[in-house]
């Protein structure tokens, strides 16, 4: 399960300048008529900025530190602190007023991606959406993710959740960011180059053609991730560009293999031929509607025939499982893709030919197993004894490149 770790450490307080200038002048015996003497400024303004209603000003803080010592990036260091720390006083209790935005969220899937905790009120829920997000206000939030910049490619004729289908989105997005950076810049011609080379990897384990697509899409310019799927999105792939990259994120709604690599494929045509598209979601029905769609039609027809180039003649008269192999190791694909193609073609989803292809959990697949994992928690990951900064680094490090990591045993 793909989860979103924010770590962020805030204080609950902060010092007034007005009360720790008050503490120096007591340091310094010192009145507030003196200081005034001793500064030019007035004493009603020396007043004001004691009691918090006047702002301590870089003239004012350069001031005290010729009169009373320190420096002046330490006075405005107190007086930064101390308004940021009410402006998100403020912005907190003008959260309320977005409780019900947040209550649109399914509760329990946030909680087991740990975008929330179980433990939230209402208003904190709010605020860790918007955080989770990256986004200032509900607004914000409806303008940047539920009209997003992506292309889909959905099971037809059934209901889609638009907000789940965000929190997946934004998934997908936490995890391309740990790539995007050893990324380079996104070369179309070589991405069409590697899309003929990538065939020939459906032959191999689906985890082992997993990462080797990703790497070879990485050289590309182009971030592969897979996101388990969110009940009610309905995604089987979507292509997005986040930070002058696009990003192609996968999840296993089928289970079958040969499924898998056509939608690889049908967003990589997204990315060739239709780069930064907008997103062709119907939110008013509550439907996703690709059927008609000439940008969807080209980005299948794409998809079957660079993973499978050979005439359709070819694939309906493979009529046998014989035949089907044959014809695999002819073009250098695995059985189950041109089993697959060969369903879809001729609708006969049954049968000893549709046996040939592989199912599977793509998210058990590309899990590592058990005992690896948490041999490498103890040996290697955060269940070695670190110091705590070390420990917080690494588990967060950790946590957002495992998917669904189990209990581990404790150093």
């Amino acid at each position: 399960m793909s989860t979103y770790i924010a770590e962020e450490m805030q204080l609950d307080w902060a010092p007034t300048p007005g009360r720790m200038l008050q503490r120096e002048l007591e340091a310094q015996h010192l009145s507030q008529a003196q200081l005034s003497v001793r500064t030019g400024l007035s004493t009603k303004h020396i007043n004001l900025v004691i009691k918090g209603r006047a702002p301590l000003s870089p003239e004012v803080a350069v001031t005290l530190e010729q009169v009373l010592g320190g420096t002046a990036s330490t006075w405005l260091g107190i007086e930064a602190r101390y308004r940021a720390r009410l402006a998100q006083e403020e912005h907190h209790a003008a959260l309320a007023a977005h409780v019900q935005w947040a209550a649109a969220f399914p509760r329990q899937p946030l909680i087991e991606r740990r975008v929330i905790d179980a433990e939230d009120d209402p208003v904190e829920v709010v605020s860790k959406l918007l955080s989770f997000f990256k986004v200032a206000s509900p607004d914000a939030f409806s303008k940047t993710w539920l009209e997003p910049q992506a292309s889909y490619k959905r099971s037809q004729r059934h209901s889609v959740d638009p907000h789940l289908t965000a929190i997946w989105l934004r998934l997908a997005e936490a995890q391309a960011e740990n790539l995007i950076g050893s990324a380079p810049a996104f070369n179309a011609a070589k991405l069409r180059e590697t899309a003929t080379q990538l065939p020939v990897l459906t032959r191999e384990t689906i985890s082992t053609g997993f990462r080797r697509a990703q790497e070879l899409l990485l050289a590309c310019g182009v971030v592969l991730v897979f996101v388990p799927e969110m009940k009610s999105t309905r995604i089987s792939g979507v292509s997005r560009w986040v930070a002058g990259h696009p990003i192609i994120a996968v999840t296993s709604r089928y289970k079958y293999f040969d499924s898998f690599w056509f939608t690889l494929f049908h967003e990589i045509a997204h990315v060739l031929l239709h780069p930064r598209r907008a997103t062709y979601i119907d939110y008013t029905s509550g439907r996703a509607d690709d059927d008609g769609d000439d940008q969807e039609t080209a980005a299948n027809d794409f998809a079957a025939r660079t993973l499978l180039p050979v005439p359709r003649t070819a694939v309906v008269e493979a009529k046998t499982p014989e035949a089907v192999r044959q014809l695999a190791d002819q073009v250098g694909v695995s059985v189950g893709v041109v089993a697959g193609q060969r369903a879809f073609m001729t609708k006969e989803w049954g049968g000893t030919i549709a046996k040939l292809r592989l199912r599977g959990d793509l998210e058990d697949e590309l899990s590592e197993s058990r005992d690896d994992r948490a041999r490498w928690y103890a040996e290697e990951g955060p269940g070695r004894l670190r110091t705590a900064q070390e420990e917080a680094a690494l588990r967060a490090e950790y946590e957002a490149f495992i998917v669904d990591l189990p209990d581990h045993p404790k150093a």
